[in-house]
Order: C-alpha cells, then sequence, then structure tokens
C-alpha cells in the first residue's frame, strides 16, 4: 500500500474539522431534542385531555342508561316514593300513527 500524501492531508483536515463541526451541531441537536420533548409533552397532555372528556362522556351514558332502566321497570333512582325526575316519559308504540275514523252521513 503505497503513502498518498492528499489522501493523509484530506484525513487530517477531516479530523480537525470534526471537533469544529461537533460544536456547531451540537446545539442544533440539542433544541431539535427539546422541541421534540415538548411536542411528546404536549401530545401527551392533549391525549390525557381527550381520554378525560371520553371518560365523562362514557359515564354520563351510563347514568343515563341506568335512569332509563330504572324507569322502565317502575323504579326510581331517588326513591320509591319520589317520582323520576331525569330523561323525558316516552310512548311506545309500533311506528304507526292514529287515525280518526269518520262515518259517512
Amino acid at each position: 500500500m503505497q503513502f498518498q500524501p492528499l489522501s493523509f492531508l484530506l484525513g487530517l483536515g477531516v479530523a480537525s474539522l470534526l471537533p469544529i463541526v461537533a460544536r456547531v451541531f451540537r446545539p442544533v441537536a440539542v433544541e431539535a431534542t427539546a422541541a421534540g420533548l415538548a411536542m411528546w409533552d404536549e401530545t401527551r397532555r392533549i391525549v390525557a385531555e381527550q381520554m378525560e372528556v371520553m371518560e365523562d362522556v362514557v359515564a354520563e351514558a351510563r347514568a343515563r342508561r341506568e335512569a332509563a332502566i330504572a324507569q322502565t321497570n317502575g323504579e326510581t333512582s331517588q326513591g320509591a316514593d319520589e317520582p323520576a325526575t331525569t330523561g323525558t316519559a316516552r310512548r311506545r308504540g309500533n311506528g304507526t300513527a292514529r287515525r280518526s275514523v269518520r262515518t259517512a252521513s
């Protein structure tokens, strides 16, 4: 293997530039990492808020479902002697409208 002075000088140049490049790119890498961590924390916060909202929706839906079941069973959530105040009473039918029968005179 022959000694190549140009390759040797290029190697020395790269070796001497490496600390300079590292000093320049280190703050950039630190800032990019800090931005990534901030984005990660914000994402976790948003997901936690949305999970809380979803849990609230599920809890409200369960409460309404239990109230509807209690209403159809003739029970109330307040007690036996108090009328149910949650939900609205609905008339159930087979979906046909009532028609008045007229007789021809």
